[in-house]
Formats: structure tokens, C-alpha cells, sequence
């Protein structure tokens, strides 16, 4: 797998000045026509060669917080050696000093850059950027969902033995009603810590349609020193999931949305993967404490908790014959 966190950190700093457009970029190997390079600043940005760009319409620029994209651009490039090299590239260009996200740029793009191959046209690029700008934006939003509700999902993607099934499942928005849903199955995943499994819920969680099997996946999350983080989870499942590009994309996108401007304090959380994979629990909706679903007139949007240590736990294995997602968790 590419990596161009290592292949960056090799590069040597050029000499700083007050001109931004200024930088060092060499071929990316495996993928030479592209190039990854470091501005004065020593902040990290990619030039991507495309086919046919002299054909090609001109796209207008795009300027973020964090994130620079310009397309089809004439560069003049001087090389660590010393050397230039002159050519028309689009400029992707991480504007942010924080290592952190500078690390998580550059892990997308090595994504990006596998996935556009040697020889991209500028659609493939343009679509490839809009994926990159939307990972971006996200992260200037206020989080979705907590650091300890997105790890526990996580984690059942990590462990189960069709990681890439539960990624083609996993909610495209947080707010979604199940984390996980394909055909006719679903699984919300709820965390919870110490030692009483009560969980919140919405009315309509447990009652699903009469045609849907819905299971809670119930995971204990402890925060341990020793523990594993968002990202380890998430190298994990890419090793998994190997040239499944999309996929990887696909779960970049649910971070961002989730975490949106979280991301630098849920990166130093860490939990207890040991502790969830020994007790991680399934139960039908149907067995879970629940109010009343026939409310009165004009009642909606019901929300409580509910104590799970009484209920009667499932064994998922009874539900396999054709429950495709339910079988990526265990077969």
C-alpha cells in the first residue's frame, strides 16, 4: 500500500521565503507521473498529471480552510537535487500547519492516487477532488455523533469476517436511523461504559417494519491508555480490505461527517479492544425495554434509555440463511 506520510517525511525542507507557490516536489514511485511535494512552509501537497489537459475545459480553483485545489496548472518544479521540471499539473495543496492533519491528508491521497492510476483524465481527477473537498468541509462541521459511538462501529467493521460488506452498509449520514442496513437487515451498534449496558434509543429503532430484522449490537467502550485508537481501527480494516478503494473512501467520508471538527481531540482517544471484543453482545429489538409504541396524537421523536442487563442476548448465527450483512459479521 502507498504510503506518502513516510514518503514525506524523507524530504528535506527548502528553503523558506515568503512566496507560497514556492515548493519541491518529486515522483511519487509506482505512480511517477504524479508528484508529491513540500511547500516553504514544509505543509505537503500533490500534483496530479492528468491525460489530454490541453483539450480539457478549465475548472475553477477551490480555496478551503485547510485544503488548496487548483486545476491544470504550469508548473516549474525544482527537485531535491537541484533540478527543475516543467509540466501542467493539478495542484492539491494542504494548507494546514497541524501535523495531524496534515498525516490524514496525505493517508486520503495516497487512497486517491492508487485509485487514479498512472494515467487519470481530468473527470477522474475533478471526481476524485469533489470526494476530497467533501472529507474537508466536513470537518469544519460540528461532530455527529460521539468518539465512543463511531469507535464501536468501527470496531464491528474491524472484526467481522466481510469487512467489506459492512462498509457497503454503513450509514452514509450519521443521523441515519441504523448504523448498518442492507435488503431487509439492520444493526444499530450502541456503546456504553462501566458496568450496566443502558443504552439510548428512539421509539422507532425498535420497532422496525414488519418485513425488517433489526439487531442492537451492544459494545462495552473503556477508555485504556493501552487501548486502540480511530485510526489504528481504520489502518486495520484497510489492510482488510486491500485494493477496495471506494470502500476505503467510503469510511473516510463517515469519519469526517461524524467527527466533523472533533477530529484532533478524537485522535489521542484510545479504548479497550480486548474488553469490547470479549463482551460484545446482539439482541433482537424485540427483547429490549421499550415504552409503548402507540402514542397519543401528536407525540414523535421518542427517545429513552434502556437497561439491556435483563435481556435475553441472540446469537446472530440464527439469522445467517440469506441475511447477507448478518453473515459478514461471523461467517
Amino acid at each position: 500500500m502507498l504510503n506518502l506520510i513516510k514518503l514525506f517525511q524523507s524530504f528535506d525542507s527548502i528553503t523558506t521565503t515568503n512566496d507560497e507557490d514556492r515548493f519541491a516536489a518529486s515522483p511519487i514511485p509506482g505512480y511517477e507521473p504524479h508528484r508529491l511535494g513540500k511547500d516553504s512552509q514544509g505543509r505537503p501537497l500533490l500534483l496530479i498529471s492528468t491525460l489530454n489537459v490541453r483539450s480539457q475545459s478549465q475548472l475553477p480553483p477551490i480555496v478551503l480552510e485547510h485544503l488548496r485545489v487548483q486545476y491544470n496548472l504550469n508548473c516549474r518544479v525544482s527537485r531535491p537535487d537541484g533540478t527543475f521540471e516543467e509540466g501542467v499539473f493539478t495542484l492539491i495543496h494542504c494548507t494546514e500547519a497541524d501535523a495531524t492533519l496534515q498525516d490524514y491528508f496525505l493517508k486520503v491521497m495516497s487512497t486517491i492516487v492508487i485509485s487514479l492510476g498512472n494515467q487519470p483524465n481530468q473527470s477522474d481527477v475533478a471526481h476524485a477532488m469533489n470526494q476530497l473537498i467533501e472529507l474537508f468541509r466536513a470537518m469544519m462541521n460540528g461532530s455527529q455523533k460521539s468518539v465512543q459511538g463511531l469507535w464501536a462501529e468501527l470496531f464491528l467493521i474491524a472484526q467481522a469476517h466481510q469487512p467489506d460488506i459492512l462498509v457497503e452498509a454503513w450509514h452514509t449520514a450519521p443521523e441515519d436511523r441504523y448504523d448498518f442496513a442492507m435488503d431487509n437487515q439492520r444493526i444499530e451498534v450502541k456503546s456504553f461504559s462501566g458496568t450496566i449496558r443502558l443504552h439510548h434509543f428512539s421509539l422507532e429503532q425498535l420497532y422496525p417494519p414488519e418485513d425488517v430484522k433489526a439487531l442492537v449490537a451492544s459494545v462495552p467502550v473503556e477508555s485504556s491508555q493501552a487501548g486502540v485508537s480511530i485510526e489504528e481501527l481504520r489502518e486495520k480494516i484497510q489492510i482488510r480490505l486491500g485494493n477496495n478503494f471506494d470502500a476505503l473512501l467510503h469510511i473516510d467520508r463517515v469519519i469526517a461527517l461524524t467527527l466533523g471538527n472533533t477530529w484532533q481531540q478524537a485522535s489521542d482517544a484510545r479504548f479497550d479492544e480486548r474488553l469490547a471484543e470479549e463482551s460484545l453482545e446482539f439482541y433482537e429489538t424485540s427483547v429490549i425495554p421499550s415504552v409503548n409504541p402507540n402514542l397519543p396524537s401528536g407525540v414523535s421523536g421518542v427517545r429513552f434509555r434502556s437497561d439491556l442487563t435483563e435481556s435475553p442476548t441472540t446469537e446472530i448465527s440464527h439469522f445467517l440463511e440469506e441475511h447477507r450483512l448478518f453473515e459478514a459479521v461471523f461467517c
